[in-house]
């Protein structure tokens, strides 16, 4: 019955990170989309009436903080999986500090051991 309830467990708490990455590059498709219909419109040779002019200066600054304060690009995801050594019928609910601490120092060392592996600087 434990390794049941332990199934049951992964399944609830499944890894969604497929998804965030598919919505997530699909926002990067409309911030270029949209750099490049801001592109078009700022060069020299666009001739735009005063009052269409001024309503395009007004979407600027909500441009801007659109594309350049959110605009990452995800080049690369490295998925580090957390190793079970063994399953317990309450593992999902123990959050005592000792757990929660073997768990942070574990996770730092997964992490540190990929991004040696990958030779990545962390700035």
């Amino acid at each position: 019955m434990a390794e049941v309830w332990h199934r049951a467990r992964d399944i609830m708490f499944m890894d969604k990170t497929d998804k965030n990455i598919e919505m997530l590059k699909d926002i990067e498709k409309y911030q270029s989309l949209l750099k490049k219909i801001n592109d078009i419109i700022n060069t020299d040779d666009v001739e735009l009436d005063e009052k269409t002019g001024s309503r395009l200066k007004e979407l600027e600054p909500e441009y801007y903080e659109l594309v350049q304060k959110r605009g990452a690009v995800i080049k690369e995801v490295v998925r580090i999986g957390r190793r079970e050594k063994m399953h317990y019928l309450f593992e999902d609910a123990d959050f005592s500090l000792y757990r929660i601490k073997k768990l942070i120092a574990e996770g730092e060392r997964n992490a540190e051991n990929v991004i040696a592996k990958k030779g990545v600087e962390i700035i």
